[in-house]
């Protein structure tokens, strides 16, 4: 293995230990949301860390019924991040550089937009968070 790969391969590793670090630091200090705090409506991302303490414990449907969009978004993010740390080790384009990944990109924010307009909607109470 080349010097410059065994680099990257420990750059790569300190990022995600970073982030990793900081998941568990805010996941630690439980800051509370300031969109619900100042507007009455729920974010996207309400409900994030109770669904993380139901995956913790094991409760998938819990889980999913705390924020069903980032239920479904963490993992594909993982998979995504993963993706970039392997093209960076071995040198080639990042695939946030790609064209098709714009559109992949743009359909996730709009299923996010969406998201968090209709759990704010009556009749859609279910989407918020419990």
């Amino acid at each position: 293995m080349e010097p410059e790969t065994k680099k990257r391969i420990v750059r790569v590793a300190l990022v995600f230990l970073a982030l990793g670090a900081a998941a568990g630091l805010l996941f630690w200090l439980r800051p509370p949301c300031l969109i619900l705090e100042t507007t009455g409506y729920y974010c996207g991302a309400c409900g994030f860390t109770r669904m993380v303490e139901e995956l913790l414990e094991g409760r998938m449907w819990g889980a999913f019924r705390q924020n069903p969009y980032l239920f479904v978004m963490l993992p594909l993010t993982a998979v995504y991040l993963g993706g970039e740390g392997v093209c960076y080790i071995r040198g080639r384009r990042p695939l946030w550089r790609r064209k098709w990944m714009v559109l992949v990109f743009g359909l996730v924010l709009a299923a996010g937009l969406v998201f968090t307009l209709l759990r704010n909607l009556p009749g859609f109470q279910a989407l918020g968070p419990f």
